[in-house]
């Protein structure tokens, strides 16, 4: 299975958690500074933004592909196959 977000459903998920964090940890003024700030960066549209859907797919998919897998033992040797 292949998950691809795009750069909008990204910013929304950004977005969505800065302001959890922002609104309910137990974090530092200056914490939530620095969230607000980040979150400036990362704009729709921007190569930031890009940047982190980039990343956001690469760890999601490698997320999937570490749970769909599994070590079997086949003819006497292990072998790593997908579910």
């Amino acid at each position: 299975m292949i998950v691809l977000l795009e750069e909008s459903e990204a910013w929304s998920l950004m977005m969505l958690v800065s302001a959890v964090a922002i609104d309910n940890a137990d974090i530092s003024f200056e914490g939530k500074e620095a969230i607000r700030y980040w979150r400036s960066e990362h704009q729709e549209g921007t190569p930031e933004l890009e940047g982190l859907t980039d990343a956001l797919n690469d760890r999601l998919n490698s997320a999937i592909d570490a749970k769909m897998m599994r070590r079997v033992k086949s003819r006497g040797r292990y072998e790593t196959v997908r579910r």
